[in-house]
């Protein structure tokens, strides 16, 4: 097998692991055109085209989803499901997938729809605000909430404590400075989540929510123990809330940022999917996926070992100048919108992807309705959220009006 070594030099100056680079989309650009599988300063391996990372994504076997520290071994129990290797991975997604079925998916629309009016009115009455802090955190927050059977009062703690998560070593040390595994370094958002599964167990008539059915789905004979029902609660939680979160800011920043869309999407209702998916394609929630080798393999003459780590270069893929015409510029007539790698691809796909798109929907939708116009200072700058592999702002202040004028609603 050969080395590439362009790609090393391609980086000296590069780090496309660094999403608070100024000049990042250049320097993707860059690697799609010189160096498309290069050396990352830290020794990760990046897949900056899109025929890569999606090959990449369909070789599950040998490309194994982890944000893991090398030599970082986590108990099978408490594996994330993005994290699990085949087959025990199927196995779970398909519990998963049966308990979050799409009817069940769909009884949630009302309660985010009123949701999103109530938010937007507290918003108008004040003439616009945060609309991070006021629109796109309480949105998945409360939804996730409901889905597990949550108290509403309790919803804000979801928030905080998936931000404690996400914002720390866990995700990449399985621990932090206070204990190892997830009860340990995280123990309030565990003891929680326990306790939920207790009551659904000890019920005599349990609640018809996600979580009675999470533990009591079986597939081919085998049920999820108590410990993996937690885990994989705390992750649906913290991706599902993580990711829908900056899509909302992402499409309302959009929004905000380009009255033509504005206008276009409050005209034609038709558009508002278009809109998602544009947004999910030009600015990812995501912008790289980790993942480690299982056995040594090549991808475009470029060896890799096991246990090396290789980035899929999401917010690349997604401009891949091959794959997309004018792939820097935002258009919402594209002939086929799904056709990004926003919410992965392959047999591991999100599996929230479908609720994230409700959601965001929703909060589009209710939006327009709503509102007549909606702006950004004019000195505003676009600060990036804090976690090193997602893309969010981390504050929306805009000035809004009431969807008041003669033709809005």
């Amino acid at each position: 097998m050969m080395t590439t070594t362009a790609g090393r030099d391609a980086t000296a100056d590069f780090d496309p692991l660094d999403t608070t680079a100024p000049d990042v989309h250049a320097g993707l650009a860059r690697l799609r055109a010189e160096a498309p599988v290069s050396r990352c300063p830290n020794g990760a391996w990046f897949l900056a085209r899109f025929d890569d990372v999606l090959a990449a994504a369909k070789d599950v076997e040998t490309f194994r989803a982890s944000f893991r520290e090398a030599g970082v071994v986590v108990p099978e129990e408490e594996q994330f499901v993005n994290e699990i290797p085949e087959p025990r991975h199927g196995h779970v997604r398909r519990i998963i997938n049966s308990a979050i079925a799409q009817h069940r998916i769909g009884r949630v629309e009302p309660i985010a729809r009123e949701l999103c009016g109530r938010l937007l009115d507290d918003l108008l009455a004040t003439g616009g605000g945060d609309m991070v802090a006021r629109y796109s955190v309480p949105i998945p927050t409360t939804v996730i909430g409901h889905l597990l059977g949550a108290p509403v009062e309790d919803h804000h703690l979801w928030a905080e404590w998936s931000d404690d998560v996400v914002q720390g070593t866990y995700p990449t040390q399985y621990r932090n400075e206070r204990g190892s595994g997830l009860a340990g370094a995280h123990p309030e958002f565990t003891a929680y989540v326990d306790d939920m599964i207790r009551v659904r167990r000890e019920a005599t008539v349990p609640p018809d929510d996600f979580v009675t059915r999470l533990i009591e789905t079986e597939v081919d004979g085998r049920r999820l123990t108590d410990v993996e029902a937690r885990t994989q609660l705390v992750f649906l939680f913290i991706s599902g809330n993580e990711t829908t979160r900056h899509l909302i800011s992402n499409m309302t920043y959009v929004l905000a940022t380009r009255p033509e869309v504005f206008a276009a999407c409050k005209a034609d209702g038709d558009l508002v999917q278009n809109l998602i998916e544009e947004t999910l394609r030009l600015l990812p929630p995501i912008q790289f996926l980790m993942r480690t080798c299982t056995h040594a393999t090549e991808v475009d003459g470029t060896a890799m070992q096991t246990d090396d780590k290789i980035a899929f270069g999401v917010a690349s893929a997604n401009r891949d100048e091959t794959h997309f015409a004018e792939p820097q510029e935002f258009r919402l007539d594209r002939p086929d919108p799904r056709g990004h790698f926003g919410f992965g691809g392959g047999p591991h796909v999100c599996p929230g992807a479908t609720l994230a798109r409700l959601e965001a929907r929703v909060a589009v939708e209710t939006l327009l309705a709503r509102v007549g116009s909606m702006r950004l200072p004019d000195d505003f700058a676009f600060e990036k959220v804090p976690v090193f592999w997602a893309y969010g702002p981390q504050t929306l202040p805009v000035t809004m009006t009431p969807a008041t004028t003669e033709g809005e609603s």
